[in-house]
C-alpha cells in the first residue's frame, strides 16, 4: 500500500514538474518572439508550480492540482485569443480538462465546477478566436500546435499511468475496510476474543474433528455490576478473557460466547488432559483480583461445564451448556464433567 501511494506522489510530482518544465519553455519562447504579456504569465507560472510541488510532499494534492489547473487552463485562454486559434493551445485546454476525472479532490464538486471553468473557457476562446475575431496562422503557428499536440498526448499518458495507480488504491481500500467489517462482525470489541458467530463458523468446518467444549460462566456477575458499577464489570470480563488467553493451548479456540459466558474448544488434546487444564486456570482465576480502587479489589469464580470429546460442535456445545447450568444451580466456583 505505501509502495502504490509513494508511486501515486512520484506521478503527481512527476506531472507537475512537467507543467513547470514546459511553462518555463513557454515563458522563453514568448520572451523569443515578442509575446511579453504571454512570457509574463508563462513565468509567474513557474512559482505557483514550485507551491504545488511543496503541497504535494504535504500530501495535499488538492491545492497542488487546483492551482496548476487554473493556471494551465486561464494561461491556454489567453494564449488562444491573443494567438489565434491555429496555435494549438485550445488542446492544453482539452487535456488538463481529463484531469477533473482523476477524483483527486476530496469535494467532488471541485471536479464539476473546474470541469464547468474548462468547458466555458473552451467555449469562449473557440467564439473569440473562430466567430468574432478570427486570425490569421502567423509564424511559427504549426510548430506551436504540433507542439501542443504532442504535449497533449504526452499528457495523456501520464494521465491514465496517475488513474491506473488511483484504482489501485481505491481498489486496496475497499479490501482493508472490508476485511476490517469482517473481523468487525467476528470480534467482541470488549475482549478481543472472537465472538459466537465466529465460532459457529469455525466449528462448522471442523466437521470431522473430534473436539471437546468447555463453557464458563461468571458466578453472581450481576452482584458485581450492581455493586461496583458497569466498569468494574468490564474489567472482570477483560481480566477473564485475558486469563483464557495466556492459560489455553495455541490451538484451542477461546470465545466470548455472549454476556458472562465463555467458551473454550479444544481441538488437539485429550478430554483428560482438557481438564486438567481447565482446573488449573479456574485456581488462576480464583487468584486473580480485580481492582476496584486505589486500595481494594476483588475476587471472582466461574463455573464450567465440559463436555464429552465428539465430532458435533452443536451436540457438544448443548452438552456443555446444560452442565455448566447444572453447576451453577448447585455449588458454583467448579467444573462438571457429566
Amino acid at each position: 500500500m505505501n509502495l502504490i501511494k509513494d508511486n501515486l506522489t512520484f506521478n503527481f510530482k512527476f506531472i507537475i514538474t512537467l507543467f513547470l518544465v514546459v511553462t518555463l519553455l513557454y515563458s522563453i519562447v514568448f520572451y523569443l518572439i515578442g509575446m511579453s504579456e504571454l512570457s509574463v504569465i508563462s513565468f509567474l507560472g513557474i512559482f505557483i508550480y514550485f507551491i504545488s510541488l511543496k503541497a504535494i510532499d504535504d500530501n495535499n494534492y488538492d491545492r497542488a492540482f487546483f492551482l496548476a489547473h487554473l493556471h494551465i487552463v486561464i494561461s491556454s485562454m489567453l494564449a488562444t485569443t491573443i494567438l489565434g486559434w491555429d496555435y494549438g493551445f485550445y488542446l492544453i485546454i482539452i487535456a488538463i480538462a481529463s484531469t477533473t476525472y482523476l477524483n483527486i479532490f476530496r469535494k467532488r464538486i471541485i471536479n464539476y465546477l473546474l470541469a464547468g471553468f474548462d468547458f466555458i473557457g473552451f467555449i469562449i476562446v473557440y467564439m473569440i478566436s473562430n466567430v468574432y475575431f478570427p486570425k490569421e496562422p502567423g509564424d511559427f503557428s504549426q510548430i506551436f500546435y504540433l507542439s501542443n499536440l504532442a504535449f497533449l498526448l504526452f499528457l495523456f499518458m501520464i494521465i491514465f499511468k496517475i488513474y491506473n495507480t488511483v484504482n489501485q488504491i481505491n481498489i486496496k481500500e475497499l479490501h482493508k475496510h472490508k476485511n476490517e467489517l469482517r473481523t468487525a462482525s467476528q470480534t467482541d470489541h470488549l475482549t478481543g476474543l472472537i465472538n459466537k458467530r465466529a465460532l459457529h463458523s469455525i466449528l462448522t468446518k471442523k466437521n470431522n474433528k473430534t473436539i471437546t467444549i468447555a463453557m464458563c460462566d461468571i458466578d453472581n456477575f450481576k452482584s458485581i455490576n450492581d455493586k461496583f458499577g458497569h466498569n468494574i464489570g468490564d474489567e472482570v470480563l477483560k481480566t477473564l478473557a485475558q486469563i483464557f488467553t495466556d492459560n489455553a493451548n495455541r490451538s484451542d479456540i477461546v470465545c466470548r460466547w455472549g454476556g458472562e459466558e465463555f467458551v473454550i474448544v479444544a481441538t488437539n488434546t485429550s478430554r483428560v488432559n482438557f481438564i486438567t487444564q481447565i482446573q488449573n486456570i479456574r485456581f488462576i482465576i480464583n487468584k486473580t483480583p480485580v481492582k476496584v480502587s486505589t486500595d481494594s479489589s476483588i475476587h471472582f469464580t466461574v463455573t464450567f461445564g465440559i463436555s464429552d470429546s465428539g465430532t458435533d460442535p452443536d451436540k457438544l456445545t448443548d452438552q456443555a451448556d446444560k452442565r455448566l447450568y447444572k453447576g451453577k444451580r448447585s455449588v458454583k466456583n467448579c467444573i462438571i464433567t457429566k
